[in-house]
């Protein structure tokens, strides 16, 4: 990583030093002779420093008029007005590790411009990021920790304008100079950041840093990009295959319970149909019993009338029982000549 882009935070700083702004003149006073150590900044001072920056770089009354110094001044009153619970920092600790975050942040987003360009086949966002920050941490041989700077700054409308122009590598005259393998370093502060030793010179042409950057691209990198193109495509197919194994097995659960349905309908129906032959067989026999019954009552009634004495019965009842015992003999008569075998 370049000189200019190393984390400065661990140097002795002021406690309790602290940057006034002043309406009038606009000047900064420190506080504090005793010196030590502060913490190194967190996640989350790093986030309230990049807010605090974008919203006095972005702000539309004095954006364009503020000068260096009164537009850090801002800065560092907006940032530890926002830190909460964490330490106050004085101005050269947030210019110090603003020039930091800048430096790793704009190194980050050459990586990941170029992994977007090359757009491998398979690859998400999420995807395109982690292979970025690997690339990166190969390149610049230690781990890229900014991500939440960066998720911060990448969609910012400032970020995006100074990334078009600043997108070059510095004219240094010598390859000494340039960045690591061609990535491009992008000065994010414009005419507003505080000065760095790696700053005011003349960048290159957009013709010339595209030259640049084209011939000095490795093969290494090339190569890793290929290899991480191939394990996607390798894990897609084999995605692909269990995909499609799973797919065979749902096919042959569904036939085995359409079989299954079709056997327990076919159980319910042949069910149905012997209830159905026990109701009828239970129907007919309750009627050959009435039948059984009615019978067994008509002959005992039968056998009560032909046992009674016409001569002890009234005129009337005589006439009576004797007309029913003569339908009766013919009902046996009857019968017998139209009964089984005649």
């Amino acid at each position: 990583m370049d000189d200019s882009f190393f984390d400065l935070n661990d140097e002795p700083e002021g406690v309790g030093g602290g940057v006034l702004e002043s309406s009038m003149g606009g000047s900064a006073s420190k506080v504090g002779a005793t010196r030590t150590k502060q913490t190194n900044f967190s996640a989350y001072e790093d986030n309230v420093l990049c807010k605090s920056w974008l919203e006095i770089s972005c702000d539309p009354v004095i954006n364009t008029g503020q000068r260096r110094e009164s537009f850090w001044i801002r800065v560092v009153n907006r940032y530890n007005s926002n830190c909460g619970r964490y330490p106050k920092r004085t101005q050269k600790s947030i210019t110090n590790r603003w020039d930091h975050i800048k430096a790793e942040v704009s190194k980050f987003s050459g990586y990941m411009a170029e992994m977007i360009r090359s757009n491998p086949s398979g690859m998400s966002d999420a995807d395109k990021s982690v292979a970025a920050a690997a690339d990166f941490a190969s390149v610049e041989k230690h781990n890229f920790t900014l991500m939440h700077c960066w998720k911060i700054l990448k969609d910012e409308p400032k970020w995006m304008e100074l990334k078009r122009k600043m997108d070059m590598l510095q004219n240094s005259g010598s390859r000494k100079d340039a960045p690591p393998n061609g990535h491009h370093i992008l000065d994010l502060d414009a005419g507003n950041s505080a000065p760095s030793s790696s700053s005011g010179k003349r960048p290159m042409g957009r013709d010339a840093a595209k030259a640049a950057k084209k011939k000095a691209a490795s093969s290494e990198y090339v190569s890793k990009i290929h290899d991480l193109s191939v394990q996607k495509i390798e894990l897609f197919k084999e995605t692909e295959g269990e995909r499609k194994a799973r797919l065979d097995e749902i096919v042959t659960l569904e036939k085995v319970k359409v079989e299954e349905a079709r056997e327990h309908r076919k159980m319910k129906l042949d069910i149905e149909r012997e209830k159905l032959a026990l109701e009828k067989r239970r129907l007919d026999m309750e009627a050959e019993k009435k039948k059984e019954e009615a019978e067994k009552k008509e002959k005992e009634e039968d056998e009560r009338i032909l046992a009674i004495n016409l001569d002890q019965c009234q005129p009337l009842q005589r006439m009576y029982y004797q007309a029913l015992q003569e339908d009766i003999i013919q009902k046996l008569v009857a019968s017998r000549c139209h009964g089984p075998g005649l």
